[in-house]
């Protein structure tokens, strides 16, 4: 693999990391639907973004998240199943300003579970950012770098 495709390789893992920012910093994606604020700006989850490359037969990035991910896209519909664990909330209630004693966090997990919550489509609107990137321009980047390679080995 030459240098210029590598180059490439490299660039997407980092503008996977740049629009996951722009996702989590977008009001219109990420606002928490009960309090209309922006809750992931400032989260944990948004300073631990991370991507890595894998080189093999074939190259995988890989975007990597908090674990909880999964449960902001979730929409949680009213009543379904058990309330979420108060430790869960524990980390969450410190970096909002409530107060994390017993009672606070039950009512707030007894909230969740009893009026559901709207998810976010941040995965999903990731996947089609980056689409939008490949149709204007990555493609042509990684088309010019193999066609590089190409000329070279045949030259």
């Amino acid at each position: 693999m030459n240098e210029a495709t590598l180059k490439v390789i490299e660039y997407i893992a980092d503008e996977l990391i740049v629009l996951s920012h722009l996702i989590l910093e977008d009001d219109t994606i990420s606002a928490n639907a009960k309090t209309n604020r922006n809750t992931l700006r400032d989260s944990k989850l948004n300073q631990n973004i991370a991507s890595v490359v894998t080189y093999g037969d074939d190259i995988i990035i890989q975007a990597l998240f908090n674990n909880y991910l999964t449960f902001l896209e979730w929409d949680r519909p009213p009543g379904y199943g058990k309330q979420p664990p108060i430790d869960a909330l524990r980390d969450w209630a410190l970096n909002n300003g409530i107060p994390t004693d017993n009672g606070t966090l039950f009512a707030i997990a007894r909230a969740i579970q009893r009026d559901g919550h709207e998810g976010r489509p941040i995965l999903f609107t990731l996947e089609k950012e980056i689409e939008n990137s490949f149709n204007n321009g990555l493609y042509d980047k990684l088309f010019d770098s193999i066609i590089t390679e190409l000329t070279k080995y045949f030259n």
